[in-house]
């Protein structure tokens, strides 16, 4: 199955170089300053200085590129998606078929522009309303699409945990050989962190912005631990049943010993105590995530630094600070 989000059939349709596109679309936000700058209408982020303004739309273009990078990068990983340990896991790539729905990436640039057009109404007019609400369709298709794409990865991986692991998972190795499902879903959320944590801090002086970047920020990810719940508890049963195989193993290799506690009886046994204690050792290095620890230490220390910096800096912007 191929999948095709929008961006790319919309970058297919158009002439010329994709690349030649994409750099037209990053530059959308700087069109919007110098509109902006004619019609007298700056925005509020430009109360805040000049080099946060040009930050934030720095911020905005990066964002854009790294969007449709992003979303067809995960979209070509899905398609060569292989799960072997699961039942059927060799048809990953139909559980993500949301992908290719137009209609949803064009739902959230439609909500995304109504609420920013709604804001700079109260602000500044129907003109700088017409022109933001614009501006932010248009940059909402590629952060639309992504978004789109981040979602239908963890729906994905959501369904995949339906799928029993095969009994012989075990032996394959500590990840269960389900590393390569953690490994796309991780992939989607740091290329969600890396384009929405520049916005979210150079566009704190922006409400409307600022709540919905935190809202995607959330959601992100809480999704990215929920889509893999299922599989969670599937490597944790396994992991249960193979330390309790092991320590069962372990009591009857012990058992001579217990009733005659001699030297000869220690040697006669040894080589069974042995692979008995490596075997359990083995069963608990399993891994009860798709993903490795560190990732989860990651994941936490960058949504406790932005979480604090933001909260910081909103504490701080009333005194001038």
């Amino acid at each position: 199955m191929q999948l095709r989000p929008l961006t790319e059939r919309i970058l297919e349709r158009l002439p010329g170089q994709a690349w030649a596109w994409i750099g037209a679309w990053a530059l959308v936000p700087w069109a919007n300053a110098g509109a902006n700058a004619l019609l007298g209408t700056s925005g509020r982020i430009w109360d805040q200085g000049r080099l946060l303004a040009l930050l934030n739309y720095g911020a905005l273009s990066f964002a854009v590129v790294v969007t449709v990078w992003g979303t067809a990068r995960i979209a070509r990983r899905l398609e060569t998606l292989r799960a072997s340990t699961l039942r059927d896991g060799d048809a990953c790539c139909e559980r993500f078929r949301e992908l290719n729905n137009p209609w949803g990436p064009v739902a959230i640039a439609i909500a995304v522009a109504i609420a920013f057009a709604v804001a700079a109404y109260t602000r500044d007019g129907w003109g700088a309303a017409l022109l933001r609400g614009g501006t932010w369709f248009v940059l909402g298709i590629a952060l639309g699409t992504f978004l789109w794409a981040y979602a239908s990865l963890q729906l994905g991986l959501h369904r995949l945990g339906r799928n029993r692991l095969l009994p012989n998972a075990n032996s394959v190795d500590p990840s269960l050989g389900l590393r390569p499902l953690g490994s796309i879903a991780f992939t989607g959320l740091w290329m969600l962190l890396i384009w929405l944590i520049p916005v979210v801090w150079t566009g704190l002086p922006d409400v409307v912005g600022l709540v919905i970047a935190l809202v995607v920020l959330g959601g992100g990810i809480a999704t990215f631990f929920l889509s893999m719940y299922r599989l969670h508890r599937q490597m944790i049963a396994v992991k249960d049943r193979e330390v309790a195989i092991a320590r069962s193993l372990y009591g009857q290799a012990y058992e001579p010993l217990r009733r005659k506690q001699t030297l000869d009886v220690l040697e006669h046994q040894q080589s069974l105590l042995g692979a008995a204690d490596a075997l359990e050792k083995r069963a608990r290095a399993i891994h009860e995530w798709p993903v490795d620890e560190g990732t989860f230490a990651r994941v936490a220390a960058i949504a406790t630094s932005v979480t604090a910096a933001t909260i910081g800096r909103l504490l701080l912007e009333p005194l001038g600070l």
